[in-house]
């Protein structure tokens, strides 16, 4: 299936009269840099097509040298046609944005190297509706107790040893808690959905240790 819908995607994308890019490096919580890869293109009769292109993992450093060469190899692979790209979109990164070493001049200074004369504009940056809405909702309450709750099983080496051991006994999917880091707007989702997963055996460990908001885990509510 996977293979179907590249190849529908390449045969499509060869009829756009102009396409656009939009480019978003982002840190998951595995500390894996990743780059994503997005397309939007036009084609004679005005039909619009927007879809996501590839997902780029990035190992070693990230500068804009880096993504540049890996935007170059997308590229290549989904065959798009260079002199039909009229716009590149970023997110607002330095190693993005630069102006001498950012990966949306060194792709303008690419494109104007191999002979293209169409102007390319450059365009930041990518907000995600997710971590608008996160920063909109009032989550204060619920963020403080969780973030609490979290410090006090794992940065504490005994706790730590023993919620694992825990998670071992009852066999759950998940042995291990995670941090909430403010940068990573995916963090604060992925916390809240392990803590969920694991709320009832959260709240049967801080009774064991006589930890505080044992209440509010406790609560099926």
């Amino acid at each position: 299936m996977s293979d179907n819908v590249n190849d529908s995607l390449k045969i499509r994308s060869l009829n756009f009269v102009a396409f656009s890019l939009a480019l978003d490096e982002s840190t998951d919580t595995k500390n894996t840099a990743q780059l994503a890869v997005f397309i939007r293109g036009v084609i004679a009769d005005l039909q619009v097509c927007e879809e996501f292109l590839q997902l780029v993992p990035l190992r070693g450093t990230t500068t804009g040298e880096d993504i540049c060469d890996a935007v170059l190899q997308c590229v290549c692979q989904h065959s798009l046609d260079l002199s039909r790209r009229v716009c590149v979109t970023t997110n607002g990164a330095t190693a993005m944005v630069g102006e001498k070493k950012g990966t949306a001049s060194l792709l303008v200074r690419h494109y104007e190297a191999v002979g293209y004369d169409q102007a390319i504009n450059m365009m930041h940056c990518i907000i995600h509706q997710e971590s608008l809405c996160a920063k909109s909702a009032n989550l204060v309450d619920v963020m403080s107790v969780v973030v609490k709750v979290v410090n006090s099983i794992l940065s504490r080496s005994l706790n730590h040893r023993q919620f694992q051991v825990l998670m071992d006994e009852v066999n759950v999917h998940y042995n291990d808690l995670l941090y909430f880091c403010e940068v990573r707007w995916l963090s604060r989702w992925a916390m809240l959905s392990r803590l969920c997963d694991l709320q009832q055996d959260i709240a049967t460990f801080l009774h064991q240790k006589n930890l505080p908001h044992t209440d509010q885990f406790s609560d099926p509510r």
